[in-house]
């Protein structure tokens, strides 16, 4: 049974405050009333996929408890990924691991963007996590299409499956979120990695874009910071942000005893 809007209302007061609801209800009505067009992205055009769009929370409904704690799906920007993934490899440089050791794994993989450009990467595989079914009946679609033609890593799945419930494997992973939800998921997952961290041969990384929770994160005991920045986005991503940003934010991090070596 999904959640009433009395319930998510509640929920938001208690979460947000009331102030910070009402600001949040209100852009929700505006955008009802007064949508913003969202232009298909560039990457869509060239492969004939459907990565694009802007989807609210609202949109998102699946039923599950944490569709309360969802902030919106936008697919990550080619140009940044790219660049973030290139700032993550740097860190390996001096490990026993390289990349064709990990495993990726896209939590909250939306429509599978991200999946797509990890796999002109050698990683060993590549899983996304996705709470709405939807989403995931799009991004396994979308893959379909894609691996129609070679890639450098074809051991590709989408889960559709609560972020919390993500495999964890025993080799060497990299976990990948963009924002996709709020503290009261974020807090038991990042408890969840540490715990594995801790009794494991191997390393747990996190790449972490637009990492509006990173104080909290830097809270979790035995984190450790590995690297941070920016990256510039194209004129070809650019162009098609509906926040009209310029470039993706970063955190890069190590989990457990292995936080050390880099």
């Amino acid at each position: 049974m999904g959640i009433s809007p009395v319930q998510r209302f509640g929920n938001a007061v208690r979460t947000h405050g009331p102030w910070r609801t009402a600001q949040i209800l209100g852009r929700r009505l505006h955008r009802e009333f007064f949508p913003a067009p969202v232009p298909t992205h560039p990457f869509d055009l060239e492969h004939e996929v459907d990565t694009s769009g802007l989807l609210f929370a609202a949109d998102l409904a699946s039923g599950h408890a944490h569709d309360d704690h969802i902030n919106a799906y936008w697919g990550t920007a080619p140009s940044g990924f790219r660049g973030v993934l290139e700032e993550w490899q740097r860190v390996l440089v001096g490990t026993p691991y390289g990349i064709e050791d990990y495993t990726f794994v896209d939590i909250g993989c939306g429509k599978g963007r991200v999946l797509m450009l990890a796999s002109d990467e050698p990683f060993a595989r590549i899983v996304g996590v996705e709470l709405n079914p939807a989403l995931t009946a799009i991004a396994e679609s979308n893959l379909a299409k894609w691996s129609s033609a070679p890639h450098l890593c074809s051991d590709i799945e989408v889960l559709n499956i609560d972020a919390l419930m993500a495999p964890i494997p025993d080799s060497p992973v990299v976990l990948y979120i963009y924002n996709s939800f709020n503290l009261y998921v974020m807090l038991p997952l990042l408890e969840r990695m540490q715990a594995l961290a801790v009794t494991r041969s191997t390393p747990i990384d996190l790449i972490y874009a637009t990492p509006q929770q990173a104080a909290l994160v830097e809270a979790v005991p035995g984190i450790v910071l590995l690297t941070t920045g920016s990256i510039a986005l194209t004129a070809e991503d650019r162009a098609a942000c509906a926040f009209a940003t310029s470039q993706l934010d970063f955190r890069i991090y190590r989990f457990g005893r292995f936080a050390g070596a880099c």
